[in-house]
């Protein structure tokens, strides 16, 4: 069965300013998209619902037919023939060492991003159960929740201008698969389907120590990372934590 992680803790930036955002719902997902109000257009949703279903459809007929890439734990051997969204959450996994579908959030983020760009959008913020694609002219500030009263909603990571993945794993909220101990465990970097995979991996670590080894060995193939676990965060690389504002 197709499903997707559901990791609904944050939903997105800090009301950005002069963004017009929606919503686009199919099946499980439900991507909360933002677009610069100056090139928005009525009917931008209906396309990008199409290819919201398109690229779940591709994802569902391959894993109907390979159930061991809806499954596995670990990267899988695919065919050579594959959609071109198997083949990118097949490489991203093998990057990061966990089972494909770990990214499958960012790889959705991926081809709406592109189908975004397509359409001749040139910032954009998209949110999935938690993962992030953003692509902004300007600094912008992520917030961080998790169930810890004291840091929920309190702290976030500021992104400089650029195109950004920003994914988070937790094994305290959602639904999604974790086989660790973070309450929150957040990775930064250029690209959306390999911090997903990053995420889960660093989500997996059952004690600091763990945390802070995984944590430096994804800057490999992401800018930064950070984890709460324990009640002690764990940061590794450029990772730029503020103080909001209630």
């Amino acid at each position: 069965m197709f499903t997707l992680p559901e990791k609904r803790f944050y939903r997105v930036l800090q009301k950005p300013k002069g963004f017009k955002a929606f919503n686009v719902v199919a099946g499980e997902s439900d991507l909360w998209i933002a677009v610069l109000e100056s090139e928005y257009r009525r009917g931008v949703e209906e396309e990008i619902l199409s290819t919201l279903i398109s690229v779940r459809e591709q994802i569902k007929a391959f894993g109907e037919k390979n159930p061991e890439f809806f499954k596995s734990l670990t990267p899988v051997n695919l065919p050579t023939f594959v959609p071109e969204i198997v083949r990118v959450m097949g490489e991203a996994s093998k990057k990061v060492g966990v089972g494909p579908m770990a990214g499958v959030a960012g790889a959705v983020n991926l081809f709406i991003g592109r189908k975004l760009t397509e359409l001749g959008f040139s910032q954009f913020i998209i949110e999935n159960g938690g993962d992030l694609y953003i692509r902004v002219e300007r600094p912008v500030v992520v917030s961080l929740f998790s169930k810890n009263p004291k840091l929920s909603g309190k702290l976030g990571v500021e992104l400089p201008p650029g195109e950004w993945g920003v994914s988070t794993s937790s094994s305290k909220i959602g639904h999604s698969l974790s086989l660790g101990r973070t309450e929150l465990a957040t990775v930064i970097g250029k690209d959306p389907v390999v911090t997903d995979c990053s995420a889960t991996y660093l989500g997996n670590s059952k004690t600091v120590i763990e945390a802070k080894k995984r944590a430096e060995e994804l800057l490999k193939i992401n800018t930064g990372a950070v984890a709460l676990i324990e009640g002690k965060f764990v940061m590794a690389g450029e990772v730029k934590l503020v103080r909001l504002t209630q």
